[in-house]
């Protein structure tokens, strides 16, 4: 081989691997994550019923720690390819891990984003809107009141499984949009569900739609977003509200429960203050429920739903935040054959609750907060609100009706 062609040969060799290096300069690939550790004490008082209430317990708990791998690659002309890896974990015992945002799409400048896979919906993303709590983590977030349906999760506030979500590109500067459709893939199984049980038969099979729209330009955020999941069958499968031993619904075993929600959340940041900015939050959501109702399918079908506020306020001061949050739960609206149980004329209007939190965060960094809390639910005599994250008692079917959970914490959180 001569000199020339060896010549040839090597530069051929460095344009390949330059060509190499710029396709693979062209991908980014991120690793992040949250710990969030916390040591609470939390018990219940007001229960209707002699030795209802749940005398107080220390834990150390973990707030929705998680990592996951977030990647992109330009593709050009304003294109490129998305996915996203995450899971959850607890940290204060080391179990998981547990499936969060997973999913691969595309993304244009010009045409919007699409993704598939596990994903959060406007609606779940809305919650986190509602407080100013990081990640709406802990007992101090007012989750469990803005979400819950007296106090039984309708997963509409979870994410949703095997999903195709549109979001529209920037419009008018500041305005965008996005739709949401699972097809529930021909299950007869709770599917968008982590409640377990067996589902009845399912009305036009199970599905899953919602959209979502929202506003952000300066210190003005405003957001809406509706969501239903179509034949869940959660109440009919013995869980929630039906479940034994709760203060029950009377919902068939044999029935289906088509959910829905609405929500609105409006955020506003002032810097009239030397000290620091003043956050506002404000929100509203109606959670509902329509079903067949009563000991058997002939009994009829039903609605029942609640109506939720809440206002939010953050004062920043340096490195601290004060925080002070109101919600209210408005006891549950009745129709047709759901009209019994809690929503017996005895019982529904006695099935709302309030919620009350003072937060204080102090930052030593960009990345790690101290966090110190107290949160108190006051539940009617007929209403099941608890925490969210770390409930005081898990399964709303052991809460005992009228049981207002209250705790304090104290913690640290850490992300990377």
């Amino acid at each position: 081989m001569s000199l020339k062609t060896k010549l040839s040969c090597a530069a051929g060799a460095v344009a390949a691997m330059c060509a190499s290096v710029n396709a693979h300069a062209q991908s980014s690939v991120t690793l992040y994550g949250v710990i969030d550790n916390t040591v609470e004490a939390v018990r219940t008082t007001g229960a209707n019923k002699v030795g209802g209430n749940v005398p107080m317990a220390v834990k150390d708990s973990s707030n929705s720690s998680l990592w996951g791998l977030r990647g992109k690659e330009e593709l050009g002309n304003g294109l490129s390819a998305i996915f996203q890896i995450e899971y959850g974990f607890n940290a204060d015992t080391g179990s998981g891990p547990s499936g969060r945002d997973q999913f691969v799409g595309l993304r244009s400048d010009t045409l919007g984003t699409v993704q598939m896979g596990l994903l959060t919906t406007p609606m779940r993303g809305l919650g986190g809107k509602l407080n100013f709590i990081p990640g709406s983590t802990s007992i101090a977030n007012n989750i469990g009141i803005m979400t819950t349906l007296n106090g039984v999760q309708t997963n509409l506030n979870a994410r949703l499984a095997n999903t195709i979500q549109y979001t529209t590109p920037d419009m008018l500067g500041g305005l965008s949009a996005q739709v949401v459709y699972s097809p529930g893939e021909g299950s007869v199984g709770p599917t968008n569900s982590s409640v377990g049980g067996t589902a009845g038969k399912p009305i036009n099979g199970m599905y899953a739609w919602g959209a979502g729209t929202q506003f952000a330009r300066g210190p003005i955020y405003a957001a809406y977003a509706y969501e239903t999941r179509r034949g869940q069958a959660l109440l009919g499968a013995g869980a929630g509200l039906s479940g034994a031993g709760s203060a029950g619904m009377g919902v068939a075993g044999a029935g289906y429960s088509n959910d829905y929600e609405h929500r609105v959340a409006v955020r506003y940041e002032a810097t009239w203050l030397s000290a620091g900015s003043t956050n506002f939050s404000v929100g509203w959501d109606r959670l509902g429920s329509k079903g067949i109702f009563g000991t058997g399918a002939s009994t009829g079908s039903g609605e029942t739903y609640r109506d939720a506020f809440s206002v939010s306020v953050m004062q920043k001061v340096g490195a601290q935040d004060f925080i002070f949050s109101y919600s209210v739960a408005r006891p549950l609206k009745c129709s047709g054959a759901a009209q019994f149980g809690q929503c017996s004329d005895a019982q529904r209007e006695h099935t709302g609750a309030q919620q009350m939190v003072f937060a204080y965060h102090y930052w030593l960094s960009q990345r790690t907060m101290l966090q110190a809390y107290v949160s108190r639910i006051h539940n009617g005599s007929f209403a099941t609100y608890d925490y969210d994250v770390n409930p005081v008692v898990t399964a709303v079917a052991n809460r005992t009706p009228g049981g207002s959970p209250i705790g304090v914490g104290l913690g640290i959180r850490h992300s990377f």
